[in-house]
């Protein structure tokens, strides 16, 4: 079968020039795709900034660091919960990776829980429990509304929940879509959980603070997205670190880089560190166990 002038570029073109690539989107005529460096990891062509970025950029497109964590901790984990799953991702990566662990990911979109639902059949994981629905920090209405950016309105990567959101105001863009998505109390959701991911755009800090009881007792690993602009989620790590006994790291290229208590508060993980994520665990030996 001749190469076409994308696959060759995928494998073939400096990053520089992938990089560039991946803003035009996938190719048409492409219906599903093999990771240019995990080519058994296959993804639908859906309109999706996280999908773009695979395509062309292969496993270094998404969150290379955090992945390389989130499959280790998957693998030591007996129920794994993500909240925030979006396209899935990092939902068929980390089943595949703990295929006798329970799974449950958590995803309010319609269009990106569809997507979702056709990664994980295309990849052949039949263990995840789906839920189509928004984690919510208490228990009241069975639905509630979600805004969406006018310029993501297909797999959008920034849709939230506008009431006590702590969403950076450069994100908070202009609304393109008003949803309404179901709504799930988080604490039926994380009862019995070994491992919690939360990427919720500005409403981390609200989960959380619903589960400190849960987090202080059973001391599950925390995988979460900690923005600039967030002082409350910030402020809530920091007293997990001090009154519960968590580490605070960051992923990196060459392992994890442990942030003391004190400059959670300020510091800027994207410029600093390349990533928008910290690691919580009780584990102070975790740097040297992937």
């Amino acid at each position: 079968m001749p190469v076409t002038v994308a696959q060759f570029l995928r494998k073939r073109a400096p990053e520089s020039l992938r990089r560039s690539l991946s803003h035009g989107g996938i190719p048409t005529g492409v219906d599903s795709f093999g990771l240019s460096d995990e080519t058994a990891l296959r993804f639908t062509n859906t309109p999706s900034l996280v999908l773009q970025q695979l395509y062309w950029l292969g496993t270094s497109g998404w969150e290379p660091e955090v992945m390389r964590w989130w499959l280790a901790l998957c693998r030591r984990s007996e129920t794994i919960v993500e909240l925030g799953a979006n396209v899935g991702y990092f939902t068929v990566r980390g089943a595949l990776a703990a295929p006798k662990a329970r799974y449950i990911a958590v995803e309010p979109h319609p269009n990106s829980v569809a997507t979702c639902k056709s990664h994980l059949d295309l990849n052949g994981v039949a263990s995840v429990e789906l839920v189509a629905a928004a984690a919510v920090p208490e228990r009241g209405p069975e639905s509630l509304e979600m805004h969406v950016p006018s310029d993501q309105l297909a797999t959008p990567t920034v849709a939230f929940l506008p009431h006590g959101s702590e969403l950076p105001r450069d994100m908070a863009q202009e609304i393109g879509a008003t949803i309404e998505v179901a709504a799930v109390d988080v604490r039926t959701l994380v009862s019995g959980a070994d491992l919690i991911k939360l990427d919720v755009e500005g409403q981390e800090h609200l989960l959380l603070g619903a589960i400190v009881d849960l987090l202080a007792e059973r001391r599950p690993h925390v995988v979460v997205e900690m923005l600039t602009g967030t002082p409350k989620l910030r402020a809530l790590l920091s007293d997990l670190c001090v009154g519960v006994g968590y580490h605070c790291y960051v992923p990196v290229e060459t392992g994890l880089v442990e942030l003391e208590s004190a400059d959670i508060a300020t510091v800027n993980l994207q410029s600093g560190y390349g990533t928008n994520d910290v690691i919580l665990s009780i584990d102070a030996t975790l740097p040297s166990r992937t």
